[in-house]
């Protein structure tokens, strides 16, 4: 009884310590990602494809995507911006959902198939899975790497789930990356009063339009059966 109570905490010691070691790891990613974006960003073709890659590796590693794709609006503006946030959050989700299915599937099938629930939606999804991801990539509440590596072991089809997350996301990029953009512009005292103007409301209907399809999607047939479960 004592060796095993003595096996337990050491356990639980090593657990810890292991999470401490994790965390400290990421922090000091993150402290790094500014320094390395802004010498990226002025390297030209090199510096577009090497941000991609910081988004790629960022989304499979679970970091934070927004503070990345603000500053892609305020670094590169927002048509830039937009493509490479979508280029790299698009192929970094897809990255993610290849790990979930084929490297890591056993360990998170072990803790989810038990569900009835996830079952039921899980069979829902091969049905309809396009319409449910768009769904999920238009909530708020659900984070983006978590949708990631969950729907990894789904029965959803890969293209499908390519499309799906690309559309899903970019109404949420668009306003990140606009207002990205707005921030780079006051810092830089660039922008006229007119060009403000086009901006403010240019963000406005972005946010309007996003209400408005996040409605949508949540009135259609595929919401109405992923609440039955």
């Amino acid at each position: 009884m004592n060796k095993k109570l003595f096996l337990n905490r050491w356990f639980v010691l090593l657990f810890f310590i292991s999470l401490i070691v994790v965390c400290q790891i990421k922090f000091e990613i993150i402290q790094k990602v500014p320094n390395v974006i802004e010498r990226t960003a002025s390297s030209g073709p090199v510096g577009y494809l090497g941000f991609i890659l910081i988004y790629i590796v960022s989304t499979v590693m679970m970091l934070p995507g927004s503070p990345l794709t603000f500053t892609a609006g305020a670094l590169f503006g927002f048509w830039k911006g937009l493509i490479f946030v979508s280029i790299g959050s698009t192929l970094g989700a897809s990255c993610a959902f290849m790990v979930s299915r084929y490297l890591i599937r056993k360990s998170i099938e072990k803790r989810v198939l038990k569900n009835k629930k996830f079952q039921s939606i899980d069979n829902e999804i091969d049905e309809q899975g396009w319409k449910i991801v768009i769904l999920a990539r238009l909530s708020p509440i659900i984070p983006f790497f978590l949708l990631n590596y969950a729907l990894g072991i789904t029965k959803i089809r890969f293209i499908h789930f390519i499309f799906a997350s690309w559309v899903g996301m970019i109404p949420g990029t668009t306003v990140y990356v606009l207002m990205g953009t707005m921030g780079g512009a006051f810092i830089n005292g660039k922008k006229s009063s007119f060009e403000w103007l086009l901006l403010g409301m240019g963000l406005i209907a972005t946010i309007l339009v996003t209400l408005l399809i996040s409605k949508i999607v949540k009135n259609s047939q595929a919401h109405n059966e992923l609440k039955r479960y």
